[in-house]
This record gives C-alpha cells, structure tokens and sequence, in this order.
C-alpha cells in the first residue's frame, strides 16, 4: 500500500483510505477530472475495504457488500467507465423480494412497502408481518402533529417509534435496516441514510 514516506512529491490531493469510496473518489479525480499528484493512501495490506470475495468448501462467498441498488445508477455508470459492465449479474426477477423473519417462518414483505411504509393498502393489511395493533398504531401516523423543524436530528430508530410505532421499528426497520446498513437504528442517521424518505417528511407532516 502506499505511505506518506514513500510519496516524495508534491501532492494536490491525498485520499485516505482504499475501500470503495476511495477507489471510486481516486478514479472520477485522476481519470474523469485529470487531476495530477493524485495519491491514494492505505493502512492494510489489500485495496477494496469491505469488499471481499472468498471460498469456502467449493461456494464462492461473499464477505462484504455484494450488490448495488440499480435504482441508483451512480455504481452502474462506475462499472460501465471501468469496462466491467458485462460482469454484472443482474437479481433474477423472481427473487426481487424482501423476507422477513418470524418466529420460525420466513414471511414475505407486503406487495408494494416502500421506505419504511405501506405503498398499498390491502397487501399491507392481509399481511401477517405485522400484528392488528401494530398496523393500527401505523395508521395513526396520518393524524400525528408535525414535529418542529427546529428540533435537533433525529435517528432512524428514534423516527420510527414516534411516527409508527414500537412493533413497525422491530418487525420492520430493524430486519430491513440491518440487511442494507448493516448498523445499529438508534444511531443510524436519518438524513444521512434515507434522504429521499427525508424529503418527504419535509413536505408531509414529519
């Protein structure tokens, strides 16, 4: 990896850290902008972060990230500038489906949840991953207040409870948090994660 000692000339931009935000930083800098005295520096002995591939008995197991979200186009538009657009292994259409676990049975997330809430009725309601009260207090989001925008930030845990409720938190955020951030709610900013979900709340009571 590259160090400070070994780099003796004068830099105009020094990148910290060789995951994938910095691999991809170095890239749009050196080749998109042709910035010169570029370095890109690392504590560990391998370049990728998280991003790891490995074997075990035979299977090909992913120990990190393994994929991008399509509907956010900015890692597609990468791979395509780094010619590995043809190695991309698109989701099967079948299998574009969120489980979630309960008790012993895995239960399929309702037709149509989108960003923490119900895009439709009906499937919500038949839905066996939430409890009748708990769907109930969902509900009750319609009639809550708006809260004071002067307020400091809150986390997604701490949105989630006053808007829907204890159960929509742990049966809900939490299966779904946990798979995509791989972090803890109660520290999980909500700006920073689910900004789309924050600018709605800007235009809707929040």
């Amino acid at each position: 990896m590259t160090t400070p000692d070994q780099t003796d000339a004068i830099l105009d931009c020094a990148i910290i850290g060789g995951g994938v935000g910095g691999l991809a930083t170095a890239w749009r800098l050196g080749q998109r902008r042709g910035l010169d005295g570029l370095a890109l520096f690392e504590a560990g002995s391998r370049w990728g972060g998280l991003v790891l591939t490995g074997t075990h008995d035979g299977f090909v197991v992913e120990q990190g990230p393994d994929a991008v979200l399509s509907a956010k186009p900015a890692g597609l538009i990468l791979m395509k500038d780094l010619g590995l657009e043809d190695q991309v292994i698109s989701t099967r259409p079948e299998a574009r489906k969120g489980l979630i676990a309960k008790g012993t049975r895995l239960l399929p997330l309702p037709e149509g949840f989108q960003l923490l809430a119900p895009a439709k009725f009906w499937p919500f309601l038949w839905s066996p991953v939430m409890s009748l009260p708990g769907k109930l207090r969902m509900a009750w989001d319609l009639f809550l207040p708006a809260r004071d925008p002067a307020l400091p930030e809150e986390s997604l845990a701490q949105f989630v409870r006053r808007r829907l409720g204890r159960e929509a938190l742990e049966r809900l955020a939490q299966p779904l948090i946990g798979s995509v951030h791989s972090a803890d709610p109660e520290r999980l900013s909500l700006l920073a994660a689910f900004p789309i979900l924050s600018a709605i709340i800007l235009c809707l009571p929040c």
